[in-house]
């Protein structure tokens, strides 16, 4: 601990008050960020006392200042005996739980990792995605447990290998051939593909795949463990070839177009239904299936869209011949305008803005609650202003808002490296800016530009001020506002109630572009400001073909 750290605590423990703790030791810093100067040196010390034994003293750490000098005294004895005494140094053979966090090691207890060494070798053998195999760990999680390694190597001796490589590539969970995740999925030797029917020659492919589990790992390495997209290809990838192994008794390697068209009927039907379709569990649960129920037209079509790009790709590789989607007829889906109908209408949208105001203005809730409120609240602007994706949303940080000069004067605009790694900028106004401004004071942050650039513009309210809200959590927070809000309309407009009950994140993406392009934004500009690749994606947002068809049969009846 530095000398500044050490008489800061001091002057805490002795009662010394915030505003001159600040001005004597961290030059003049506002209220809140002493107070979590402070939280975070009791936090140290509380760390320090358990790794030493000290159990006594890391609970004197934990709880909140009393102000009685016996506890002044106390404090002030637990502090010189521990900056005294040197930081424990870890061994390879300690337990875990001297280092790790409890709630870590709770779910850490799944894979029977006694000591740092253990667990260093488990995540050794797991490669990058070691955490998939662990029950209740998450990519947060993970982390935090490879910065404790990464700090502790010099000491430690011991080195992660967080390579590429994972479970899928290993194969050291491969052991049922009945319906199980991908990583867990062993085709039986006849039918894994290595004699495929539709297998180009040997000889001429050009990826390290002997069979048709080891082709698909290979496509799906090319983007991020983790990600939505590896997310959701995985589930297409391994939804075809469970159904051909199990279903058809066919590798996927020797499937046919006919038999593409059986798998689509299947996808509207999947039966036997008790051994594909079941509730949300967890991978590594016997109760996971690769199915909630019969998808929709437009998730069939989805799913054709990817395994057509997956059996290319194969194809390119020399690993297939032919790609057995390209002869499949499209006419079975209806045209249909996925972001008319994903956006709310103008007066909904109101209407859903209104609500999250008399939420942040509700007398009867805590602050706490309402703080949450004017964080969604934010959301909604942030989200409805720019047109980001989910994963845009919460990756979004202060150092990439960048200000630009120009001959119209000062402008503001955002930076966003978006889906399949396209960079593109998206223009901030000043209103929006005074929003994003808001929010960070409300999180007890300055104001863009004097603050650290890695800060996310949506961030947690409590803990730390570089604390990433995960793109689950900000997915289930709009979520349940909108069926919060979809409650309380209910009474008057039911069926708008429903529809905002279908409502979610990337519906707030669908209603910028359908808005601003009835507000006449020119396509080109919208298609700029969502990052579409083609201009034909954005003209989904064009509604006046059906707007005039709609006028016309009014005026049918007028006549």
């Amino acid at each position: 601990m530095k000398l500044q750290e050490a008489a800061l605590l001091r002057g805490w423990i002795q009662g010394v008050p915030w505003d001159v703790l600040g001005e004597l030791y961290l030059e003049d810093a506002e209220r809140v960020d002493v107070m979590r100067a402070v939280k975070q040196l009791r936090k140290t010390l509380a760390v320090k006392a358990g790794r030493l034994g000290l159990e006594a003293d890391a609970q004197l750490w934990e709880q909140e200042r009393a102000y009685t000098q016996d506890w002044t005294q106390r404090a002030l004895r637990s502090f010189s005996l521990l900056h005294a005494r040197p930081d424990p140094i870890p061994q390879p053979d300690d337990a875990i739980g001297r280092w790790l966090p409890a709630d870590l090691i709770a779910r850490l207890s799944a894979i029977e990792a006694k000591s740092l060494q253990t667990l260093a070798d488990f995540i050794n053998r797991q490669g990058g995605g070691w955490w998939q195999a662990v029950p209740g760990l998450g990519q947060q999680s993970a982390e935090a447990i490879h910065e404790f390694f990464r700090a502790s190597e010099p000491d430690l001796g011991l080195k992660l290998d967080l390579s590429r490589r994972n479970a899928l590539a290993t194969g050291s969970q491969v052991r049922s051939q009945d319906i199980a995740p991908l990583e867990r999925f062993a085709p039986p030797a006849h039918l894994a593909g290595q004699d495929g029917s539709n297998r180009a020659p040997v000889e001429r492919c050009r990826i390290a795949a002997g069979n048709d589990y080891e082709a698909i790992v290979a496509w799906l390495s090319l983007w991020n463990d983790g990600t939505p997209t590896h997310r959701a290809y995985r589930k297409e990838a391994e939804r075809f070839l469970l159904w051909a192994v199990i279903e058809q008794r066919q590798a996927l390697s020797s499937l046919t177009t006919p038999d593409c068209a059986a798998y689509r009927r299947f996808l509207a039907d999947p039966q036997p239904a008790e051994r594909w379709i079941g509730k949300p569990a967890p991978r590594w649960s016997g109760q996971w299936r690769p199915f909630k129920g019969p998808l929709k037209p437009s998730s069939i079509r989805q799913s054709e869209v990817i395994l057509s790009a997956l059996c290319e790709w194969l194809v390119g590789q020399r690993y297939l011949d032919s790609n057995p989607f390209i002869g499949l007829s499209t006419q079975a889906f209806g045209r249909r305008n996925p972001g008319a109908d994903r956006a709310l209408s103008p007066a909904l949208w109101h209407q859903v803005q209104a609500f999250a105001v008399t939420r942040v203005s509700d007398s009867t809730l805590t602050d706490s609650q309402r703080a949450l409120y004017r964080r969604t609240s934010f959301v909604l602007t942030f989200a409805y202003a720019t047109g980001l994706r989910l994963q845009e949303l919460v990756n979004a940080t202060v150092g990439d808002l960048k200000q630009v000069s120009t001959p119209l004067g000062e402008q503001w605009w955002l930076e966003v490296l978006g889906k399949g790694n396209k960079y593109r900028e998206v223009p901030i106004s000043p209103a929006l800016l005074a929003s994003i401004n808001g929010h960070l004071k409300d999180r007890g942050l300055k104001s863009v530009g004097y603050i650290t650039a890695d800060t996310p513009i949506i961030g947690k309210l409590r803990g730390e001020a570089k604390a990433v809200i995960s793109a689950s959590g900000l997915y289930q927070t709009l979520k349940g506002f909108f069926q919060e809000a979809a409650e309380a309309l209910a009474p008057d407009d039911p069926l708008a109630a429903e529809r905002l009950r279908q409502a979610s994140t990337h519906w707030l993406r669908h209603t910028h572009g359908s808005h601003a392009v009835a507000q006449g934004v020119p396509l080109a500009i919208v298609r700029d400001n969502l990052g579409h690749s083609n201009i034909a994606t954005t003209s989904i947002y064009v509604h006046t073909d059906r707007d005039e068809r709609y006028q016309a049969m009014l005026e049918l009846g007028k006549k």
